[in-house]
């Protein structure tokens, strides 16, 4: 299989369907996906025909498979790319959970995402794929990519997106801004000044249970 394929395939396995639903299913917000106010969703309840009725407590698989799709729907991952991230975590002599979570939130998407100019993790993507995106003066369209302290990222100098976010710099994000992040508003520029830490993880997650799901697989 080419690249092109490989590319489509992953394309093709990233959920692209209703966000709201996944709130429902999941039971909490999500932001990366799109924050959503769940006190003003009319049906506060899963999705599906015995969505309403649905009781009874969780079996531990169920538990292990919900923490592994919060960590999947908020930082927009497939499968393969969350199992991958795990095994390189296992290798490490450091806390396999705490390692896992500061990863995913080094993603050059999920960076962009965490400086407050946009709502998504979605659309920093696009932002990244479309060459709207400088790592240390280089052009980075990789939205996997994982930073480091010191990056800078910045929007190229023409960027159509970069005018736009400089008149909506008042609009309030859904999520505060990191402490390993520093932002200088009037270049619109990301400086990482630290490694994330556990607090910075802007979802209740237990990553116990997602290393857990992983280890016997």
């Amino acid at each position: 299989m080419n690249n092109k394929n490989k590319k489509k395939d992953v394309q093709m396995a990233r959920y692209r369907g209703p966000r709201l639903k996944i709130i429902r299913r999941i039971g909490e917000n999500l932001p990366g996906l799109m924050y959503i106010d769940k006190t003003n969703i009319e049906r506060n309840y899963p999705p599906g025909e015995h969505g309403l009725n649905k009781k009874g407590k969780p079996s531990d698989y169920q538990l292990h498979l919900n923490e592994k799709q919060k960590l999947i729907y908020h930082y927009g991952l497939v499968e393969k790319q969350l199992k991958k991230y795990c095994k390189s975590a296992f290798r490490s002599k450091e806390n396999t959970g705490k390692l896992l979570l500061s990863t995913l939130e080094r993603r050059l998407d999920n960076i962009v995402y965490r400086s407050t100019f946009f709502r998504s993790i979605k659309a920093s993507r696009q932002a990244i794929v479309h060459k709207h995106i400088l790592v240390n003066k280089k052009y980075i369209n990789i939205p996997s990519y994982i930073t480091k302290k010191d990056d800078i990222i910045e929007f190229r100098e023409n960027s159509s997106i970069k005018n736009i976010i400089h008149l909506k710099q008042n609009i309030k994000h859904d999520i505060p801004v990191p402490s390993y992040l520093n932002l200088d508003l009037d270049k619109v520029s990301i400086n990482i000044i630290s490694d994330p830490l556990r607090k910075d993880v802007p979802i209740n997650i237990n990553e116990q249970l997602v290393v857990e799901y992983y280890s016997g697989r």
